[in-house]
């Protein structure tokens, strides 16, 4: 679902390259290498962070639970989490999810 799910993420990515936000991947449950190749092979326009040991979702599992894989989350310019998507999201959707937080149009 994370590959299938990842041209949307980096059209939206790309599109708000300039808009003060920022997108950051955790690369889990899949081989390293894998992963890795797959991200490099995509150019995705983020950083991504490779957690194949799982600390990383772990240190924030009380804030930032992860129940399915993927979960995309929106944090806002307070540091909230604005909101939290269980499932793929389509390009549209994840950027009329970021202008609804940001309260743009």
């Amino acid at each position: 679902p994370c590959r299938k799910e990842a041209p949307a993420l980096a059209e939206v990515a790309t599109q708000y390259a300039d808009r003060d936000v920022t997108f950051v991947g955790v690369l889990v449950r899949d081989k390293p290498a894998a992963a890795l190749a797959f991200t490099r092979k995509q150019e995705t326009p983020y950083r991504s962070i490779a957690d194949f040991s799982g600390r990383t979702l772990l240190g924030f599992s009380d804030s930032l639970p992860s129940q399915a894989i993927p979960t995309t989350w929106i944090i806002d310019d307070r540091g909230r989490v604005a909101v939290r998507v269980m499932d793929e999201v389509s390009a549209s959707t994840l950027a009329g999810l970021i202008d609804d937080v940001r309260g743009t149009p």
